[in-house]
């Protein structure tokens, strides 16, 4: 089985001007194809103004700042579900009982099937699955979509992470407003992270946060997501808030899972 990545047309349109070039003679066939697909044009040198750009380099895709357009150069970024964050949290923090696992219904014994509809750079699905669940991940951005797609997809090189990826991991770029009317079975839980109010913490760094800010927005749409996941979750739906926030669309959940700086806010659609 090799990595199931799905382009839906429903894909967000209104991210910043990005283009994406190679430093790579021979950049892989798939990756430009989705690239292609994905809207994203191709820029022998990126243009003054593109604020960013996707960097096909010989082992991964990258996103870099565009110093022609006036930023600071800063390191790029790229999902890497072996090493780093990602890997730490793989091999160190497995337990059931971290407050993720507890809000999203995993019990000993049970492993719900989940959709992160707003998955982002991956890690909270990428957890999830590393536990054992089956976990479609859901993004509208086209950029990070890219991103996270070279990320599993070199993944699959590792023994251990390619097992995960290919038994319980699935990529759909597009809208989960749409997407979570299509799904069958229904998913047990939706996942929903939407993009915190500005000066809150969170478990990005500040370039990561700001960065992924300019790149998909805020989340205007949060209420009616809420709405929406509600209607189509079989048990629940758990939406990560930050600690003093109010509750999404002004909701109150059934019931929640604190953490230091924000907390899980679950809201069951089935006793």
């Amino acid at each position: 089985m090799t990595l199931c990545t799905k382009i839906l047309q429903s894909i967000n349109t209104t991210s910043p001007l990005i283009s994406w070039t190679t430093s790579s003679r021979r950049p892989p066939l798939h990756t430009v194809k989705l690239l292609e697909s994905l809207c994203i044009n191709f820029k022998a040198t990126p243009s003054p103004s593109d604020l960013y750009f996707l960097n096909l380099t010989e082992t991964h895709l990258e996103l870099r700042e565009n110093t022609a357009s006036g930023k600071i150069s800063r390191k790029p970024l790229f999902v890497d579900f072996i090493t780093g964050r990602n890997g730490y949290r793989r091999l160190h923090n497995s337990t059931i009982r971290q407050p993720l696992a507890r809000a999203i219904g995993i019990k000993p014994g049970f492993r719900p099937y989940i959709v992160d509809g707003t998955a982002g750079f991956g890690r909270d699905g990428f957890v999830l699955a590393c536990l054992g669940c089956k976990v479609t991940l859901v993004e509208r951005s086209p950029i990070l979509g890219a991103l996270l797609e070279d990320g599993l997809r070199r993944g699959l090189r590792d023994e251990d992470v390619g097992k995960i990826i290919r038994e319980q991991i699935t990529l759909v770029v597009g809208d989960t407003k749409n997407i979570i009317k299509t799904l069958s079975p229904p998913p047990f839980s939706i996942f929903l992270d939407p993009m915190y109010p500005k000066l809150q913490k969170s478990a990005l760094n500040k370039v990561e946060m700001r960065i992924l800010r300019e790149l998909v927005g805020d989340d205007q749409d949060g209420s009616s997501l809420l709405y929406c996941t509600l209607q189509f979750a079989e048990n629940r739906v758990v939406v990560k808030r930050p600690k003093e926030a109010p509750p999404l669309a002004g909701i109150s959940p059934s019931h929640q899972i604190g953490m230091k700086n924000s907390r899980f806010d679950v809201y069951l659609t089935k006793g």
